[in-house]
């Protein structure tokens, strides 16, 4: 079992990434500063600098804190017990395209992440890899060989329109400054229309 001294220890690492990411969203990467950073995060600028050697350092954590953080929360939703597949997928893909809907800060950190001058690639290529990995995992458990014949698409194929369709929906309630409950409800629609072919398997618990 952890200690006291690491859990409060990784709680401050957790706090400090939270505030970079949204210091880095709020002022874009060239203006934010290590200073901005550890006011943010109620850190000295000397501690800040004894975690992180550098501000690009500082960044690429905040991102890989980030997207972890969505996946613990899609494997939580598709993994809900009694819940129809339906409603696990919803709650996966808010979980992962939905967390800043609503704040003003949701346009931004969607462009810093996706920023191809942030090289992220290493960082966002493999947790999107696993986000379709684990959305495409529940719907095969779900779909039966006659499933995919009808609908003439693998689960692989509908995971990556699904995340397609939710990516339009968070870019639409972005512009329309949604809330995170309109953007639930637009991906509610969607997904039920996508799920329409499978019938039964689709409401099936797991």
């Amino acid at each position: 079992m952890p200690s006291i001294s690491s859990q409060s220890d990784n709680a401050r690492e957790e706090r400090i990434l939270v505030a970079a990411l949204q210091v880095f969203a709020r002022y874009g990467f060239r203006k934010a500063s290590m200073d901005d950073i550890a006011r943010s995060a109620d850190i000295s600028r000397q501690g800040l600098y004894l975690r992180f050697a550098s501000k690009d350092a500082l960044f690429r954590a905040a991102a890989r804190h980030e997207l972890d953080t969505a996946l613990g929360e899609v494997s939580r939703c598709l993994d809900e017990e009694g819940v129809g597949l339906e409603r696990r997928v919803v709650g996966a893909l808010d979980a992962w395209l939905g967390r800043y809907v609503g704040s003003m800060l949701a346009p931004e950190i969607g462009s810093l992440l996706q920023n191809p001058a942030m090289r992220l690639g290493d960082v966002l290529n493999p947790a999107i890899g696993s986000f379709d990995d684990r959305l495409a995992a529940a719907i095969a458990a779900a779909m039966s060989e006659n499933d995919v014949k009808r609908l003439g698409m693998t689960p692989e194929e509908i995971a990556a329109a699904l995340r397609t369709v939710a990516q339009g929906a968070r870019y639409q309630s972005n512009a329309l400054a949604e809330s995170r409950e309109e953007f639930v409800g637009r991906l509610t629609a969607a997904v039920h229309l996508l799920f329409a072919g499978l019938g039964n398997a689709a409401k099936a618990t797991r």
